[in-house]
């Protein structure tokens, strides 16, 4: 599963007023709902809560990746990037100001684990959260996103295989 397919613009939202984990759950199931024919915000949120009360979805260094199976058509993100975080059971004790939402159809549960799993080895990075925080604005934040996931092949890669 490729990470830089699940985002776009129209489910980034870049320092909103934000207090809540509940409002930052309700946040990133709106914007996961743009595009979903059968499911509506109100029903994503709700499989995103009953997810968390298995276990907080927070990883550390203000990084959360709350994510459920649905019955979706294909895997979609939704990106929140708070100014100031909110408190969650993170192992740190840091408030959360970076959510990686992700819904995946049910069927490919496999995949998901190992989505999960790069992502978490990749926002674990105390130096790329810092430069992601950074960030203002939708599209900025989009290309810095899918350049962490979808590096640009080295200029001379191709002249050293020949």
């Amino acid at each position: 599963m490729d990470i830089t397919t699940l985002l776009s613009a129209e489910r980034i939202a870049c320092k909103p007023d934000v207090s809540s984990k509940k409002r930052a759950f309700e946040q990133l199931a709106e914007m996961l709902a743009i595009g979903q024919q059968a499911l509506s915000a109100a029903a994503i949120f709700d499989a995103l809560t009953s997810r968390e009360k298995l276990g907080s979805t927070t990883i550390g260094n203000g990084v959360a990746i709350p994510h459920a199976c649905m019955s979706v058509l294909k895997p979609c993100g939704a990106l929140l990037l708070l100014e100031d975080g909110v408190k969650m059971d993170a192992p740190d004790k840091k408030p959360v100001q970076l959510f990686m939402a992700i819904l995946v159809p049910a069927n490919q549960a496999p995949d998901y684990s190992e989505l999960i799993t790069q992502l978490t080895s990749t926002l674990i990075q105390k130096a790329l959260i810092e430069q992601i925080c950074s960030q203002h604005d939708q599209q900025t934040l989009l290309d810095h996103f899918i350049s962490l996931f979808n590096p640009p092949s080295h200029p001379f890669k191709g002249a050293l295989a020949a």
